[in-house]
């Protein structure tokens, strides 16, 4: 096994082609389109053996991202490692939403981003928003702000963004006019409330904290969320919330002390998305 189709012979009905292709082209250190113009390419002894390994990573079920160290997200690139969970393409409605609700205010706007991980959606926003507003990303974990804070970097908007380490809204003084957006862990032990995505069958090796929220329902860290801003009464806040599809009437009871509740589809038809104002 010494060419690129010498190794898509080997792994034929073994492995997704694309996930070949992909592993191939990271471990060679060249585009998949390289991968896929030159089959005759010599891959050099020492890499082998490092290929080898990665494959049978992905065999196993590990998620490609984890492999391969990044992940796309809203047309952007992100270091992804262990400490994080890995960007879903489901999560890029939060995004949209949110953007649609700051271009709306006209003004400049507080948006903070509770549980950044991999800073996916703030650096997104960041990017993506050219009016000056002030971005602030929160995260529990040490680990998983450094991850986000390198990600700023490599999507020159670092300079945009405040990473504040602390537990989910908690001493944010001022909330007053923000736009606040969450993708909080929600499943609960049972994932009753897992929404099916194409990173699903890897869940067993993302950080268990990123993904079960807490309680019976897997709501807990929205109710911790809620009594935080319910307790500083903020004016004119907007909330986005990624929730799971039967967790609907569970927010409602959450946040019924808000002026007003929605939600909204993804492309696939489920709940995805709660809106509120307070």
């Amino acid at each position: 096994m010494r060419t690129i189709r010498d190794v898509e012979i080997k792994y034929a009905g073994k492995l997704d082609k694309l996930d070949l292709d992909l592993i191939v082209a990271h471990v060679i250190k060249k585009s998949r389109e390289f991968v896929l113009a030159h089959p005759e390419h010599k891959i050099p002894k020492f890499k082998i053996e490092n290929l080898k390994f990665k494959i049978a990573r992905r065999r196993r079920g590990e998620p490609l991202a984890y492999i391969l160290g990044h992940k796309e997200f809203f047309g952007l690139a992100f270091k992804v490692t262990k400490d994080t969970l890995i960007p879903r393409p489901e999560t890029e409605l939060l995004v949209e939403l949110a953007l649609q609700e700051t271009r709306n205010k006209k003004r400049k706007t507080t948006i903070i981003d509770v549980g950044t991980g991999s800073g996916n959606i703030i650096i997104s926003l960041a990017k993506n928003l050219k009016e000056k507003n002030n971005y602030i990303a929160i995260d529990i974990s040490k680990d998983a702000l450094k991850i986000a804070r390198q990600n700023a970097k490599l999507n020159s908007v670092v300079d945009k963004i405040k990473f504040v380490h602390r537990s989910l809204l908690e001493k944010i003084k001022d909330m007053n006019d923000s736009i606040i957006i969450a993708n909080l862990p929600y499943l609960d032990a049972d994932w009753k409330n897992l929404l099916k995505s194409s990173e699903s069958a890897g869940l067993k090796y993302e950080p268990s904290t990123a993904l079960y929220g807490g309680d019976a329902d897997g709501l807990g860290l929205y109710r911790l969320m809620a009594k935080q801003i319910k307790s500083m009464q903020p004016k004119n806040v907007v909330i986005f919330c990624e929730i799971g599809h039967l967790q609907m009437s569970g927010m409602k009871k959450i946040f019924s002390f808000a002026k007003k509740i929605e939600f909204k589809k993804d492309l696939a038809g489920k709940w995805r998305i709660c809106k509120i104002k307070s």
